[in-house]
Parts: C-alpha cells; sequence; structure tokens
C-alpha cells in the first residue's frame, strides 16, 4: 500500500490538484469561508388542516460560516387560509435557521436545516384575535449557483407552532415549500 502510494505521488506530484478525480476527496463545490446572501422568495404552505394552501412571499439574508454550516434569517407572508370551514388563518413567521451542507460532489449545494422563531397568527372565526406563537422548524434545501454573486435557493420547511388560544380544533402547523434568489453582498 505504502509503495502505491509513493508511485501515485512521484507520477502526480504533492499537489492533490493533479490527482486523478477518483482519488480527491468529495467536497462541494467551492464556496467562500464566510460570505453574506440576502433574496426574496415565493412559495405556497399549506397548514395541515387548511382547505386550500397559501401563497408565501418573503425575504432572507444568509451568512456562510464555515463550508458545512450557514445560517439564515426570514421573514414570510401568508395569504389567508380557510380552515375547516369554519375559520380563517393569516401567519406572519419570523424564522431563524442553522444551514448543514454535506460534503457531496454535485452541480448543487444540498443542506439541511433546523431552526425556531415566532408567527403572528391571526385567527378569523367570528371573532379576530391576532397572537404571537414560538415555532420550531426542520426541513432540507439546495443551492444552485447562476452565476458568481447570484444563487438559486430552493426549500421545504416542516414548520411545528404553537397553536394559537380560541383557534377550535385545528393545528396552526404547516408545511412550506419557496424558490428564491440570492445575491451576495460580500467578497
Amino acid at each position: 500500500m505504502v509503495a502505491l502510494a509513493l508511485v501515485l505521488l512521484s507520477a502526480f506530484g504533492p499537489d492533490d490538484a493533479d490527482l486523478p478525480r477518483s482519488l480527491n476527496v468529495a467536497m462541494p463545490p467551492p464556496k467562500e469561508e464566510f460570505s453574506i446572501w440576502i433574496g426574496g422568495h415565493l412559495g405556497v404552505a399549506g397548514a395541515y388542516d387548511a382547505d386550500h394552501p397559501a401563497f408565501v412571499i418573503g425575504g432572507n439574508a444568509r451568512a456562510q460560516i464555515l463550508p458545512w454550516l450557514g445560517v439564515d434569517g426570514s421573514l414570510d407572508f401568508q395569504t389567508k387560509q380557510e380552515v375547516e370551514n369554519s375559520a380563517d388563518i393569516f401567519q406572519i413567521p419570523f424564522m431563524a435557521t442553522a444551514l448543514f451542507y454535506p460534503p457531496f460532489d454535485l452541480p448543487v449545494r444540498l443542506y439541511g436545516q433546523a431552526g425556531f422563531g415566532w408567527t403572528i397568527t391571526n385567527v378569523s372565526n367570528g371573532d379576530d384575535d391576532t397572537d404571537l406563537n414560538l415555532l420550531f422548524h426542520l426541513g432540507f434545501g439546495a443551492e444552485f449557483d447562476l452565476a458568481d454573486n447570484i444563487m438559486l435557493d430552493a426549500n421545504v420547511r416542516f414548520v411545528f407552532a404553537t397553536d394559537p388560544p380560541h383557534s377550535g380544533d385545528f393545528s396552526a402547523d404547516w408545511a412550506q415549500f419557496t424558490v428564491g434568489i440570492m445575491f451576495r453582498l460580500s467578497k
């Protein structure tokens, strides 16, 4: 085994960039160790008890801290959803998210995500009631570079919110899918 390593080093030199692709460690496409991104996104969200999905529009800021770790903060606005023909629910979630990038060698950067936040929830079922509810979320997503400073981002989040008071028997939990464009601010 040592002889094979010496033959490869003598044939290709000490620089691992010269090694055949199959011998390189699989890492995501190069990304700056620290970068800041801002952007917007569109999508759909559906409360698990809702009769139809809501339209989502929002914005987010993202920081790439390490090649395998990032953070994201987002603010979304969801259109009203009718729940079990008895109430309308309108939510404005604020989410803080940790992003975890596995070392896959693909044309897109995949990530898992977990986070927490709050949602302003308005329930209309005869009376209007607006509350601030704690939420937690899990999900996954993918980033694709369109240019050096422009990135396409798509993600799915499963959100678990504390139920608003006076909401009846329905839950404020929802699933959300968004697609957006992000622009790099840092060099």
